[in-house]
């Protein structure tokens, strides 16, 4: 996969032409690169990582010489010689260099399938380009610099990164692109490397299948921009849930007052600074592909905002739960550092590395500046859906059985309800955030003032809290050291 296979390059820090078994172990347990080996875009980073594979004695051969069957047999080679080590230091840590498939078997069953799927040149180019990308970090993470020295010395070589990004074919999305964009991810709301396995893969489940007991169910409690037709401006806003299935839900009222044909009068922002209540309720587990059946769990509790020069401030408080404190800085944003996260609550206290950095305030937007992949909206990009009527589906009296005039916001699988009635007092503000496989947000009673001017203590560390990382130390009164190192 392509995305992550770079990143996972980037960590790429050869001392000297082959390295020794303690310093491959080292480089295995290296997750982040020297400044010298990034790159400010894919283009640039690959040009840099191609130089570094030969000065450091590696024979590479143009990508655009190699066949994808040629390219396969390269990958069965280097995957027989592959460092089971090195394997288990990338499987122990989460580590997106960790083995894909768990046998042969399963890697040939996947190459066949996509190879099926290959039906013109410019989708066997973006096929051939990604197992590229795939050989070279094979060749350069799961083998030892020794292995590597021996299968140079008998001819082998390994393919150059390709320097050019593939867009997606025209049409419908095709599954070659989606093993080259397999690292798509989080990444469009939050800003960060993504360190969890289960969170790197942000892929979209497929549309659900047609609701036999009510048609069209399905498309109200989930619809993405993979949905044909596309997504109307009342889809994918789900409801009340308490399964799994589309028929565990109450869809939320919805009435049609115009599509995307006439212009959005608010924005697909939260504010910066601001205080709100908030109910729904939660899936638990979240997951982008649901892997077990799951458990919706009420909330109820409020959302504090605190986006201020060059800070970036999240906080959950959530009755009987405990609360979440998110924080990061632009510059962390900016370095792929997701920043840190308190987590508080049952009489206890941690400080730790954020899932996925903090989500920005104006995910919602075609211009959002820190949104890395501006993905186009047949892509999973911000599209507004329109302008809907609805009967609000909030727990507090504001929110109950309320009627709203809303603008309509899709981004990847979210759907975000933004007041655009101009005599509310909570015009432009949002009113509701959806997820199929994840929460469900309505929010009322929105203060826009600095929350700190109420609450001094609100962005602190608490006294007592655990600090397990070193990027804790954004939150005010926090040791720059962790005091525990996992």
């Amino acid at each position: 996969s392509m995305p992550s296979v770079w990143r996972a390059l980037a960590s790429l820090l050869v001392a000297c032409a082959w390295a020794s078994p303690k310093a491959d172990l080292k480089r295995a347990r290296q997750k982040i690169p020297r400044e010298q080996w990034r790159g400010h875009d894919f283009q640039s980073m690959n040009a840099r990582l191609n130089a570094q594979l030969r000065s450091s004695g590696h024979c590479l051969q143009d990508c655009s010489q190699w066949t994808t069957p040629e390219l396969q047999q390269l990958l069965r080679q280097i995957s027989k010689a592959a460092e089971k080590e090195l394997l288990a230091v990338y499987a122990a840590a989460g580590d997106p260099r960790h083995q894909r498939f768990s046998s042969t078997a399963e890697l040939e069953n996947h190459w066949a399938f996509l190879d099926a799927g290959v039906d013109d040149e410019i989708v066997e180019e973006m096929r051939r380009d990604g197992l590229c990308h795939e050989a070279v970090m094979w060749w350069v993470h799961h083998l030892s610099g020794e292995t590597q020295q021996k299968l140079s010395a008998k001819g082998v070589k390994i393919p150059s990164l390709p320097e050019r990004l593939h867009a997606a074919p025209g049409g419908e999305a095709h599954a070659v692109y989606k093993e080259y964009q397999h690292q798509v991810s989080c990444q469009q709301c939050h800003t960060g490397k993504i360190a969890q396995p289960e969170w790197q893969n942000a892929t979209l489940p497929k549309p659900l299948p047609e609701d036999k007991t009510h048609p069209g169910r399905e498309r109200q409690r989930a619809c993405d921009y993979q949905n044909q037709p596309p997504c109307g401006p009342c889809e994918g806003l789900g409801g009340r849930r308490w399964a799994d299935d589309p028929e565990a839900m109450t869809p939320i009222p919805c009435e049609v007052i115009h599509g995307p044909e006439l212009p959005a009068t608010t924005k697909g922002r939260y504010p910066a600074q601001a205080t709100a209540r908030l109910t729904g309720e939660t899936r638990t587990p979240i997951e982008v592909i649901p892997t077990k059946p799951g458990k919706y769990i009420p909330i109820r509790g409020n959302l504090s905002l605190g986006w201020a020069g060059e800070l970036m401030r999240m906080r959950y408080d959530f009755e009987g739960l405990g609360a979440e404190i998110s924080a990061q800085t632009l510059q962390q944003a900016q370095e792929e550092d997701v920043g840190a996260t308190i987590h508080q609550g049952g009489g206890q206290c941690a400080c730790t590395p954020s899932i996925a950095g903090i989500m920005h305030i104006h995910s919602f937007e075609a211009s959002d500046s820190l949104d890395p992949l501006k993905l186009p909206p047949e892509e999973g990009g911000v599209r507004y859906m329109g302008r809907v009527r609805v009967v609000l589906d909030g727990d507090n009296p504001e929110t109950n059985n309320v009627t709203a005039i809303a603008d309509h916001y899709m981004k990847w699988a979210f759907h975000f309800l933004v007041d655009a009635d101009e005599d509310s007092p909570s015009f432009g503000l949002p009113l509701r955030l959806y997820g199929a496989t994840g929460v469900r947000q309505v929010f009322d009673s929105w203060q826009l003032c600095d929350p700190s001017a109420s609450h001094p203590q609100i962005w602190n560390l608490p006294t007592g809290c655990k600090v397990i990382a070193a990027a804790c130390s954004v939150f005010k009164n926090a040791s720059t050291q962790p005091s525990i190192v996992i």
